[in-house]
């Protein structure tokens, strides 16, 4: 009984290890033995416990950048700030 019991708390483990949610604007990179081996898209993902890792979480969410005043002139030769 007591070994049943053991077996059923390392199943519980691989799978608790084992089943990743990415969340949405998000993409994980997995590795396998320290290489690249695929990237986690949004959603319920499986990946092999105590072989597989992430390594890397990465944002997919736009990034507003400043972009400074520029002048643009026109085909009649007029200025425009902008």
């Amino acid at each position: 009984m007591e070994i049943a019991l053991v077996l059923v708390v390392i199943v519980g483990i691989f799978i608790a290890k084992g089943i990743r949610v990415v969340p949405q604007q998000n993409a994980w990179v997995v590795e396998r033995l320290g290489k690249y081996h695929a990237t986690l898209t949004p959603g319920l993902s499986i990946i092999i416990p105590f072989i597989d890792r992430v390594a890397y979480k990465h944002s997919l969410k736009e990034i507003p950048l400043d972009v400074p005043s520029q002048v643009c002139i026109t085909r009649d030769n007029t200025q425009l700030a902008g």
